[in-house]
């Protein structure tokens, strides 16, 4: 009878132990939006702002950096409100620098495009090193 009571207890206690470990190695649903976010934003810089068409290109990749971005706010609750505020500021900068660009294409325009594009490349890159931090 005490075998059975030991094997029990032996039991139950390694259950709970599988049980803790499976927990602790659950990555966060928010490590795998951000890594899309990080991978759309990639893209975005990996445009030459320089070649014909670009700005096109760009508007069309801001499309799947915006749906990222809803990603990663709709995961991050109000953990990363801080740092999400700044990444969405600097998304809407950057959108209204491509769309004044876009209207009027000139030196100052697609300076504007380049300085919003690097905000906000610092910004996402300030997120997803916060956000890392938790994965």
């Amino acid at each position: 009878m005490r075998r059975v009571a030991t094997l029990a207890v032996s039991t139950v206690f390694l259950g709970v132990s599988l049980a803790a470990c499976s927990e602790d190695t659950e990555t966060p649903a928010i490590c795998g939006s951000v890594n899309s976010l990080e991978d759309s934003v990639q893209d975005v810089k990996d445009i030459d702002l320089t070649a014909s068409g670009s700005l096109d290109e760009v508007k069309a990749s801001l499309t799947e950096v915006g749906n990222a971005l809803a990603d990663v706010k709709s995961e991050a609750k109000s953990e990363f409100s801080d740092p999400l505020t700044t990444v969405e500021t600097s998304f809407t900068a950057l959108t209204s620098s491509i769309n004044a660009a876009t209207a009027d294409a000139s030196a100052s325009t697609l300076s504007a495009v380049g300085t919003a594009l690097t905000s906000f490349g610092t910004a996402v890159e300030s997120l997803v090193n916060d956000v890392k931090a938790t994965c």
